[in-house]
């Protein structure tokens, strides 16, 4: 039975969440032939690092966004990567060798940049004959995926532009497939509207509107575009998801007690693929994973508080070929919803442009492709 380890690291959500979807449909459809192993790899070789790595994004993207930017863009330019490969990835690698003696992969998937360097030291230094395989979980790649290509064996992207971009900066081509980002199967699943709007309190025939609060580590103030949400004078109602934090929860629970219209708050929840079935619009950040969702779900996309760096990019990109409906000024996020919701040619739009881009096979593409190569 060979063996695959699937490596990610939980700086946000979105790198565990497509490391599952491969991990889901390998076991569903090959459990006899290949054992799976998931491992979040920064907590496991340093949980102090593992630590530091997410205490400082989160700060730097909550309160200094231009820092984060800075880091990034100097990335981009090569500047960042020399210390994202000091002494401090050699020592990551070593500690990952343990592991590695003790699975003896015959591929290894990554979904994250660190693990990435951390299993290219090991090929480097002949202490694995693996296959790597790279899923890039955002829709623009960045240099931080590109160093030392010839030791990996196949780049999964989520569009054309990233593939002409990976292979004009020297990357072999023969190596990038465009599969889209995996999702975990729940997304490609048919669920009872009626009935899931039901059980939360709503109606069936009402637009609706699901929110999300900010992401896992609750980045962004969401309240004025919920409240913004919340005032329109159309008959909607609202699905708002809170995440882990009691205090957005709590503020949002508070807002709705003041609106007439009608609202169910959740925390943390895995009913997410179910939600979005049911809903008629998304509102969030756009995140990889999250973008990837919506698309396949085809939902028209209200974008807000995007991270500068991949966000960003991600909601370019979107923004660019008409899959996504972007709120700078928050302030007039109220007429902006009223103007969206009276427009049925640019939402109709917006979802024509999204199944043209939506990948929804991504994650039967991509494990396809490298089990037959492995």
């Amino acid at each position: 039975m060979k063996r695959i380890l699937i490596l990610y690291a939980s700086v946000g959500g979105g790198h565990y969440r497509a490391a599952d979807g491969i991990k889901k449909y390998i076991d569903e459809n090959y459990k006899d032939e290949y054992k799976v192993e998931l491992i979040d790899g920064l907590h496991y070789v340093s949980k102090v690092f593992d630590k530091l790595v997410i205490s400082s994004y989160v700060k730097m993207a909550r309160y200094s966004p231009k820092t984060w930017s800075k880091f990034y863009n100097s990335g981009a330019n090569g500047k960042a990567l020399s210390k994202a490969n000091s002494g401090v990835q050699r020592y990551l690698s070593h500690k990952l060798y343990e592991l590695f003696k003790e699975q003896d992969p015959d591929l290894v998937v990554s979904t994250h940049f660190f693990m990435t360097d951390e299993v290219i030291n090991l090929i480097k230094k002949e202490k694995t004959k693996t296959k790597l395989a790279v899923i890039l979980t955002d829709y623009a790649s960045h240099k931080f995926w590109e160093k030392d290509s010839k030791y990996v064996d196949f780049y999964f992207v989520a569009n054309n532009q990233m593939k002409y971009t990976l292979a004009h900066n020297g990357i072999d081509e023969n190596k990038i497939t465009v599969t889209g980002i995996p999702v975990r199967p729940e997304f490609n699943m048919k669920y009872d509207r009626e009935k899931t709007l039901e059980s939360l309190g709503l109606e069936n025939d009402v637009p609706t509107f699901l929110f999300f609060g900010g992401g896992q580590y609750g980045m962004s103030d969401s309240s004025a575009i919920y409240k913004g949400i919340l005032d329109v004078n159309d008959k909607i109602q609202m699905i708002a998801i809170a995440g882990k934090s009691e205090k957005t929860k709590e503020l949002f629970e508070n807002l709705a007690s003041k609106s007439d219209k009608k609202v169910a708050v959740l925390g943390f929840t895995d009913r997410v693929a179910e939600l979005m079935y049911a809903s008629d619009f998304v509102v969030s950040k756009p995140g990889g994973l999250t973008t990837t969702e919506i698309l396949v779900s085809n939902k028209p996309f209200i974008i807000f508080s995007p991270v500068p760096g991949q966000e960003e990019e991600n909601s370019a990109f979107l923004t660019n070929n008409g899959c996504g409906y972007r709120i700078w000024d928050y302030s007039r996020t109220t007429p902006l919803v009223e103007e969206l919701l009276s427009d049925k040619f640019h939402i109709e739009k917006m979802k024509e442009m999204q199944k043209h881009i939506a990948k929804p096979n991504s994650t039967k593409e991509i494990v396809e492709k490298m089990l037959s190569e492995i």
